[in-house]
């Protein structure tokens, strides 16, 4: 049962076709698929929705959210921040640097920022002495 679910949710390929025939969003797909597949306690993500459409990222994100309110810790690394927005926290990194890592609302305050990503800007020039980028 859990396996169709996410056949359907992930939009797969017939469980028969074989990962090395599938495209690179597939494969995506897939891995992402592996990883959900046990509902485990800890899940970790390295970029998640690269490479998929946006309906289907934005139910990925659902589906993330959802879990992490019944409880699964939910660690996601990526480079939209837009996605960043909806963590309870953060944690901006720069050159492997953490520059910042609280909610997203006290990263945007503690810069005076708008935005996350108007936040993460103002942290890189901090970060770079002011020098323009």
């Amino acid at each position: 049962e859990r396996e169709s679910w996410l056949i359907d949710f992930l939009d797969l390929p017939e469980p028969s076709r074989q990962v090395a025939r599938m495209s690179g969003g597939q494969k995506r797909r897939v891995s992402l698929a592996i990883a959900l597949l046990h509902e485990p306690e800890l899940l970790l993500l390295d970029e998640p929705t690269v490479g998929v459409d946006p309906e289907l990222r934005a139910r990925v994100w659902d589906h993330l959210t959802t879990i992490a309110a019944q409880g699964t810790t939910v660690i996601v690394t990526t480079h939209y921040i837009d996605e960043a927005s909806k963590a309870d926290r953060v944690g901006m990194m720069r050159f492997g640097v953490l520059l910042a890592e609280d909610s997203p609302t006290e990263v945007m305050e503690s810069q005076s920022a708008s935005s996350l990503e108007e936040a993460f800007l103002a942290l890189c020039r901090r970060d770079s002495g002011g020098a323009s980028e």
